[in-house]
């Protein structure tokens, strides 16, 4: 495929990601993501005991899709974890996303898309390294995905398409520059004590959040997990 004839059938899937509800898309290289800081680490220092290996990619993906929602503070409800379908509502509005894309490429286009769940023991991919690849924005210090226009108010769902396309343009964008780190400060588990985060820490308070999961009146029901933000919130980027 020519280069022009790969940037106007990238820019048509991106458009078209938007159009279905996604407030941010880009496209990545298969090939770039396999080389990222993150999979290179995991083959060292596998953070998931029970995980034992990355899963198989299907052999003729190409391109990933990375497409992103975003979950503005005001919203914190988009961010609360239940035991149904999806596990939040923010992740069902984008796997509604996902599937109406799958549906698009395959009729449309005559493309097929492999979607991705969200666990990556569950065959997915890491979003944030999958993003990055698909000039979304960069991980910042505070080990999130930063964007340009929304900082890390966002939430990520992938899918894998079998067609080679050049990848969005990538970035000049560097927003923990001159920052004074206030991530470091806000995290309730002090993560960032040795200078850069320690997932060991993050875990207790992730184990604090759900012990304290509890049923709301508007829904006695369901029990929910809400997840501490503290290091996300506290970001400037994006305000």
């Amino acid at each position: 495929m020519k280069s022009s004839e790969s940037d106007k059938l990238r820019e048509m899937i991106i458009n078209k990601a938007k159009e279905f509800g996604a407030t941010l898309a880009g496209i990545g290289r298969v090939v770039d993501l396999k080389t990222t800081p993150t999979y290179e680490k995991y083959d060292r220092v596998p953070y998931l005991d029970f995980f034992e290996a990355l899963p198989e990619w299907p052999s003729d993906a190409e391109s990933i899709l990375v497409f992103a929602l975003l979950h503005p503070r005001t919203e914190p409800v988009l961010d609360w974890w239940d035991s149904k379908p999806g596990g939040t509502p923010g992740n069902r509005v984008l796997i509604q996303i996902q599937n109406k894309m799958e549906d698009w490429l395959r009729e449309e286009m005559d493309i097929k898309a492999y979607s991705l769940a969200y666990h990556l023991e569950k065959g997915g991919v890491f979003l944030k390294d999958a993003a990055v690849c698909a000039s979304l924005g960069v991980i910042g210090k505070n080990n999130l995905l930063i964007t340009p226009e929304y900082g890390p108010d966002v939430r990520l769902r992938a899918s894998l398409l079998d067609v080679a396309l050049d990848p969005s343009e990538p970035l000049d964008f560097d927003p923990c520059a001159g920052c004074d780190k206030p991530c470091f400060q806000a995290c309730p588990q002090d993560a960032f004590r040795s200078g850069s985060f320690e997932r060991k820490y993050c875990r207790i308070q992730m184990r604090k959040d759900q012990e304290n999961a509890r049923s709301l009146p508007h829904d006695p029901k369901t029990v929910y997990v809400r997840w501490c933000r503290a290091c996300e919130l506290s970001c400037p980027i994006g305000r």
